[in-house]
């Protein structure tokens, strides 16, 4: 009789890891939300100047001095901030096209889908501590100078309060965004996902 590989590591050949089909899922949804956000946040720079008076707009019988100036900072807001958005959203657009391609030679179980889900985590973090540095040069200083302006009128330091919780919270969703290449890196460095890609016919 032929010798007879070991049953143990018959079966660790043959069974594909779960996390390469959830993650070329998860590839394909995460670059088809991204890609539907990008696109809507382009579409609305484009109206921005509609979008501020609708944001702005004065209700019946009120003055509309307060609502001039605040559409103003709005204008001024979203002139400023244009580049950050045009950087971010091509940033955006290029990861999305990277995830694809990883998420298909991921469900097709190639190693290639595994390479690509990597260069697009490094990619990722790379574009995370860019927006970052472009946040803290050019987004908090518009964003501290637009609550200024919308919240003037109020006083009791509520522009600083507002202008507290939004830096905050932009910064907290930027930390949040790191999860996802972070946890890439270390699944596609598993050993079973490496030993079983790179035994498939390519």
């Amino acid at each position: 009789m032929m010798p007879q590989a070991p049953p143990n590591l018959a079966m660790e050949t043959v069974i594909e890891p779960a996390s390469i089909k959830v993650f070329g899922i998860f590839h394909l949804i995460i670059a088809g939300l991204g890609s539907i956000a990008t696109i809507f946040g382009l579409v609305m720079l484009q109206f921005s100047n509609q979008f501020s008076k609708l944001m702005t707009m004065a209700p019946p019988g009120t003055s509309s001095g307060a609502s001039s100036q605040q559409e103003q900072a709005v204008i001024q807001y979203l002139g400023e901030t244009r580049t950050y958005t045009y950087m971010t959203s091509g940033f955006s657009i290029i990861l999305a096209v990277m995830l694809i391609i990883a998420g298909i030679g991921l469900l097709k179980k190639r190693e290639s889908g595994r390479v690509m889900s990597i260069r697009y985590a490094w990619a990722s973090i790379a574009a995370k501590v860019i927006t970052l540095v472009m946040m803290l040069t050019f987004m908090m200083p518009a964003t501290t100078r637009y609550n200024e302006a919308m919240f003037s009128s109020i006083g009791s330091g509520m522009g600083s309060t507002m202008n507290l919780v939004t830096q905050i919270s932009q910064l907290v969703g930027l930390a949040m965004t790191l999860i996802y290449p972070i946890v890439v890196l270390i699944m596609m460095h598993k050993e079973k996902v490496k030993t079983f890609l790179a035994a498939q016919p390519r």
